[in-house]
């Protein structure tokens, strides 16, 4: 992920200060105060501004500490524009990436240790874990329609839930060829 792009883009809506962008870069899809190394955050800005690609200044406030405010330049804008039309980062490098995106996977790889009984009992919590996602995806999905969130903001969230779709109907398959009845 061209993390450098994302908050580029992120500048694109509008300029804002230092940990604010990361809340605005995911706000739809991860928590509100997500997780995320602020040194990466500061030193990845550090060096798009000594690119020349983002500017710095200082917003003046009345009975609050100044903020310094991050604005993209003319420069940051061809780039981001440039990255956004090429084709970098638009495939993955892992050789299988579901693999990654589903980290119960390399537990399953080793599934043949355990005994039956576990392994369905494993399958059953990652059934109600999914079944939770889901039901937060769709209510995600409608507060972002009522906010009228950018439509291919929604189309993220919908690829979201047809993978977590697929995820729990392969956990339901996966019990039936061991014969477990939900």
């Amino acid at each position: 992920m061209a993390f450098r792009h994302i908050l580029l883009g992120t500048l694109m809506d509008l300029p804002t200060h230092g940990y604010d962008m990361i809340k605005k870069c995911f706000s739809d899809f991860t928590p509100a105060d997500p997780k995320m190394n602020e040194g990466r955050l500061y030193s990845t800005l550090k060096a798009l501004d000594k690119e020349g690609l983002v500017e710095r200044s200082v917003r003046r406030q009345e009975d609050v500490p100044d903020q310094k405010v991050v604005s993209i330049t003319s420069r940051g804008t061809e780039e981001f524009y440039r990255w956004l039309e090429s084709d970098q980062d638009e495939e993955g490098h892992a050789k299988f990436d579901f693999f990654t995106q589903y980290p119960f996977l390399t537990k399953v790889n080793f599934f043949k240790f355990l005994p039956e009984e576990r392994i369905k009992e494993k399958l059953l919590e990652q059934l109600h874990i999914s079944g939770m996602r889901l039901d937060r995806f769709y209510q995600a999905q409608e507060e972002m329609v009522h906010k009228k969130v950018d439509g291919y903001r929604i189309r993220i969230l919908q690829y979201g839930i047809e993978v977590e779709k697929i995820r729990s109907a392969w956990l339901r398959d996966t019990l039936a060829e061991i014969g477990e009845d939900e």
